[in-house]
């Protein structure tokens, strides 16, 4: 009888995945936690080069249109004049770390995929995403400034803007100056258009604060009086609006869900939401809406600060920033939570 001789059974290793099979996997990450985009890409260099083409990336954020999309950051400048700093929001950020750390200026303002920055005499307009770096001259004379930087193409929904056209809207007055003055800088055009005034008084000064836009409105804030500076991109006109009555000092702009001007200020450890809207009779006026009891939505671990600030908004994923002396705190206006990302604390930001 012969003999029979057992081999051990190898199966078959599992089909390749076609290429379209990978992208349709690959389209269906979670956009709320850029760490699987960047994990995905480690697997081989494939699916580096998929994630990394243009065209996928317009498709995933087409796919993902209707969510919000996550806040990776944002920048302050450091104490030790080392240049920007940036504070990631989620575990890992999709930025190049080495561009970073240079040294490419002061930030003052991010919107739209772009960060706008002060070195020496000009500003910079950098895209940290994709590298893109344009130098443009900054406005000489007032001392007090504040600048804006948006998108400017036609029906952009500010999700796929990388590389279009984009204004840069800068506003200043002097010391003991009545007038404030507003320049806008044209992508399209490469040089800045022609100034327009408005009496705030001598005794008001332009904040370096963020500024926010609504629609054809930019908003600044003016620091003695905490009125806000209003400049509208169509007319090109300047005006003024008071804040509430019952607040003064520490009010940070914070634009509502349906597209009004609002602000944000914390008094007695709860946040107070004003936005500013028309009442029946066709007139504009503020109307507080919403409190935030900051105890009760902070950690009981992160409960131990005495005074808090709003330091900063991110225009389009509805997110405070706020700066304690327990830490930088984020709070989702959607979801209500707050969650603690760092121990520092620091004065102003660029979300």
């Amino acid at each position: 009888m012969p003999a029979c001789i057992l081999t051990p059974h190898h199966p078959r290793p599992p089909p390749d995945l076609v290429e379209d099979a990978i992208s349709e996997i690959l389209l269906r990450l979670r956009p709320e936690e850029p760490r699987d985009l960047f994990r995905a890409s480690l697997v081989c260099k494939p699916w580096r080069r998929l994630l990394t083409d243009a065209a996928f990336l317009h498709r995933y954020r087409c796919f993902h249109r209707h969510r919000i999309p996550p806040l990776l950051g944002f920048f302050f400048e450091s104490d030790d004049g080392s240049g920007p700093r940036f504070t990631p929001a989620t575990s890992s950020s999709p930025l190049p770390q080495p561009l970073l750390e240079c040294r490419l200026g002061l930030p003052l303002d991010c919107r739209h995929g772009r960060v706008l920055l002060r070195k020496g005499e000009n500003y910079v307009v950098w895209d940290p995403i994709y590298g893109d770096l344009q130098e443009l001259p900054a406005p000489h004379g007032p001392f007090h400034t504040s600048v804006a930087v948006l998108c400017d193409a036609a029906g952009c929904d500010h999700r796929d803007c990388h590389g279009g056209p984009f204004l840069v809207v800068w506003v200043g007055n002097g010391f003991a100056e009545d007038l404030a003055y507003a320049l806008v800088y044209s992508s399209r055009v490469g040089s800045w258009g022609s100034a327009v005034s408005l009496d705030v008084g001598f005794d008001d000064a332009i904040s370096p604060s963020r500024a926010a836009v609504v629609g054809d409105q930019v908003c600044f804030m003016l620091k003695m009086s905490a009125r806000i500076l209003k400049y509208d991109l169509a007319k090109h006109h300047l005006s003024v609006i008071s804040p509430p009555n019952l607040y003064w000092e520490g009010i940070s702009l914070v634009p509502t869900e349906d597209g009004l001007i609002g602000i944000a200020a914390i008094r007695d450890f709860s946040l107070y939401l004003w936005p500013r809207k028309a009442n029946a009779e066709g007139v504009e006026e503020w109307k507080q809406y919403r409190v935030i009891e900051l105890h009760s939505v902070l950690p009981p671990v992160d409960n131990h600060f005495t005074y808090g600030l709003v330091i900063g908004f991110a225009e389009g994923v509805r997110v405070i920033i706020m700066s304690t002396d327990d830490g930088v705190f984020l709070i989702d206006l959607t979801s209500g939570r707050a969650r603690k990302i760092s121990s520092f604390t620091i004065p102003a930001v660029s979300s």
